[in-house]
């Protein structure tokens, strides 16, 4: 029994290029005012929950249980850590995307009530 190749077609790349652009054309004193606000404690929340990550050598939502052992991951290494370090490390991941996800739900809400005119 033979094994043969089969011939190969020609490869072709194909470049996709999505852009989506959105002009603000006006902004009210109340939108900017809670975009900002909300802007501001996301990425403060970002930021700490990232230096708590590298501190602790991974975050909870990467990592796993086993056996009631607590393990933070991050890039393939496992750290062990105490339960509520875990719950810590758990709920802190999920309150930085939780703001990040905030701020594009205001940004709708915000936008269909008119604060906010887009081009």
């Amino acid at each position: 029994m033979t094994i043969r190749a089969l011939p190969r077609a020609p490869v072709q790349c194909v470049v996709v290029r999505l852009v989506m652009t959105v002009k603000i054309k006006e902004m009210s004193t109340r939108a900017k005012r809670i975009l900002h606000v909300t802007g501001m404690l996301a990425v403060i929340n970002f930021f700490a929950f990232w230096f708590a990550a590298v501190y602790l050598g991974g975050d909870a939502l990467n990592g796993y249980v086993r056996d009631l052992h607590y393990f933070v991951c991050a890039h393939g290494s496992c750290h062990e850590v105490t339960h509520s370090i875990w719950k810590y490390s758990y709920w802190h991941a999920t309150s930085a995307l939780a703001g990040i996800a905030l701020i594009f739900i205001e940004s709708a809400i915000i936008i269909n009530s008119g604060d906010i005119v887009v081009d």
